[in-house]
């Protein structure tokens, strides 16, 4: 893709998405299209719009100019739990998602997610980049309402439990990555952004071809800007000479320290935002060349804050945190002709509203026996009310599952208690904020009003003792090995669990699946290493009472197969190892197949 030469297109841009600025009602008889963006670690600063004085977003500046901003829209402080809140309009915890790996990262498949209601009101759902909710049956998602997908595996492209393939290449993972099309690997040519949007386009364009105007729901989720910090060329060049660290913030001064490893992530990350930028200019010219453009309903949002050190806005912290650079985000809303343009809400919202607004707005009622964390922010939207009734947020996010009171948030209105204190420390010291205020958090205001500090944490108590009950977590998700839905089944990284799997790109890693093997029978078991054992030794597996092992002593093989395992129908915790000259080594992922 060229990189841009000039910005004549934005004029384009607008004269082709802008709309009336004045107050409008729902002009669409049908089910509107439905286009949901979300982009990975970019965060509230990483756009031309809010300031940043280095980042080239002239398309996404065009877009927020033209569209409702949601001002103080929350996230989770990591991926997969905003993922996991996003589509179904629940508490992550209550999906059974609490981390983005060590087996904290799948959903479990009776989670009713926007695009199996959407499915079922009759639209086409495409989803394209990221998932990171599940890649083995019945978490796949195709399983969870998407009739059609080109996805990564894992948390990101070349992560232990991606595609092999990718996972060796580690400099060059984001380029002709192999992805998973509709399930089936599949090895692509270009640029991981690039391949995502093209295929969004091709679906776009099947759809509106082959389906007689079948409104469509299209998930965009790129990668990009997460690490690795790969990129093509011209957009590295874009910013090699640029002075980072020059700027201030218009409320809170200079910029904070930056070493040369900052600067250089800043410039890589830059250049991955613009080229995430035209490839959305690309998409919007789709739409109107199709005549799309007041049939769809466009948002826009990003999953946290930025991994690495640059431009927050002001904001403090970064991704990961619960302060407002890690869980505050853009979000944009635009629908020609029927919501108003350029208009901002200040009221907060939340990824837990996604999923009921868009069903609000396309008319869809809510499924009865959904039990939604969320709320729809039409009457904010359609301007029918300045704010909605106060409600409470919670935020958390630690390794592993929540701990009181570390790492966690609470708002209610305009305050909001943080809390980053260790275990059995007593007295508690919660922090308190008045975020309209005090939007950077810069003064701790919980001496002054004892009685808002108690009452939030006895809010995080009831909260906390109802979502670490439930059933989703003490009964975790687990994945299904022999059915006729996938054959044969992939174990990844990703997915194992134990303390050790959090070294999960260490030759020290070790870790086990919770599993279910579907049927009684034979399986033939793949064991794949990261490199060639160098040593002879025995491998080990092992599933409930069942164990086999076999000496090996072949030095020039990275992985071995043992067939013809008898396995029984049930539950288990899967386990496989590499015992030599008193080591263990553990494989990159195991491939089941039934015979």
């Amino acid at each position: 893709m060229p990189m841009i030469k000039n910005y004549l297109f934005l004029f384009v841009c607008l004269v082709l998405l802008y709309g009336c600025k004045e107050k409008s009602k729902i002009q669409n008889t049908n089910s509107p299209n439905i286009i949901l963006i979300i982009t990975d670690d970019q965060g509230y600063g990483d756009f031309g719009f809010y300031g940043n004085p280095h980042v080239k977003t002239p398309f996404l500046d065009s877009l927020a100019r033209i569209s409702i901003r949601f001002n103080q829209f929350y996230v989770c402080p990591v991926c997969a739990p905003t993922r996991a809140g996003l589509m179904t309009g629940r508490y992550a915890l209550c999906t059974g998602v609490y981390d983005t790996y060590n087996g904290g990262a799948i959903m479990h498949t009776d989670e009713v997610t926007l695009a199996e209601i959407l499915k079922d009101g009759g639209y086409s759902t495409g989803i394209f980049g990221k998932w990171h909710l599940g890649d083995s049956y019945p978490f796949r998602p195709a399983d969870q309402g998407f009739q059609t997908s080109l996805v990564h595996h894992a948390g990101g492209i070349g992560q232990p439990g991606d595609h092999f393939n990718n996972f060796i290449r580690t400099d060059s993972s984001y380029f002709n990555p192999v992805l998973f099309r509709d399930g089936k690997e599949v090895e692509t040519q270009g640029y991981c952004s690039d391949i995502f949007t093209r295929a969004a386009i091709d679906f776009i364009e099947k759809v509106t071809r082959d389906q007689n105007n079948k409104p469509f729901f299209l998930y965009l989720a790129y990668n990009a800007p997460h690490t690795p910090l790969q990129l093509p060329g011209e957009y590295s060049d874009m910013y090699k000479d640029v002075d980072i660290t020059s700027g201030d913030y218009p409320d809170r001064g200079k910029f904070p320290e930056m070493n040369a490893r900052d600067i250089e992530d800043a410039r890589r990350v830059y250049g991955m935002v613009t080229n995430i930028d035209d490839n959305l200019r690309l998409l919007f010219n789709k739409l109107a060349e199709l005549e799309l453009v007041e049939q769809t309903l466009i948002i826009f949002l990003t999953d946290n804050g930025p991994q690495q050190r640059r431009y927050t806005a002001g904001f403090r912290e970064r991704k990961g945190s619960v302060y407002e650079g890690g869980i505050r985000v853009p979000s944009f809303w635009y629908w020609k002709g029927n919501l108003t343009s350029d208009f901002d809400i200040d009221d907060p919202a939340a990824n837990i509203d996604v999923l009921p607004t868009i069903l609000d707005l396309c008319g869809i009622d809510v499924p009865n026996e959904l039990k939604l964390n969320g709320r729809s922010l039409v009457p904010l939207i359609m301007q029918e009310a300045d704010a909605l009734p106060e409600r409470i947020l919670f935020f958390e996010w630690q390794r592993g599952f929540t701990e009181p009171y570390r790492n966690i948030a609470v708002r209610k209105g305009n305050y909001k208690v943080v809390g980053n204190i260790e275990y059995f420390e007593d007295p508690v010291r919660l922090e308190l904020y008045h975020i309209s205020d005090d939007p950077y958090e810069l003064s701790d205001i919980s001496t002054k009003n004892p009685e808002m500090v108690n009452m939030l944490k006895n809010e995080f108590d009831r909260w906390y003792s109802e979502v670490i009950t439930g059933e989703k977590l003490v009964n975790p998700p687990r994945i299904i090995i022999g059915s006729d839905h996938e054959n044969p089944v992939i174990l990844n990284r990703n997915d194992w669990k134990s303390a050790k799997a959090k070294l999960w790109n260490s030759p020290d890693a070790y870790g086990y699946w919770d599993v279910t093997f579907a049927t009684d029978g034979l399986y033939d078991v793949k064991i794949q290493f990261a490199d060639h054992l160098s040593r002879a030794g025995r491998i080990y597996i092992r599933a409930g009472t069942v164990q086999r092992s076999r000496a090996n002593q072949d030095t020039t093989t990275s992985h071995i197969i043992l067939p013809d395992i008898p396995f029984r129908e049930g539950d288990y915790m899967f386990e496989t190892w590499y015992e030599s000259w008193g080591g263990i080594y553990t494989p990159v992922f195991v491939k089941i197949k039934k015979k």
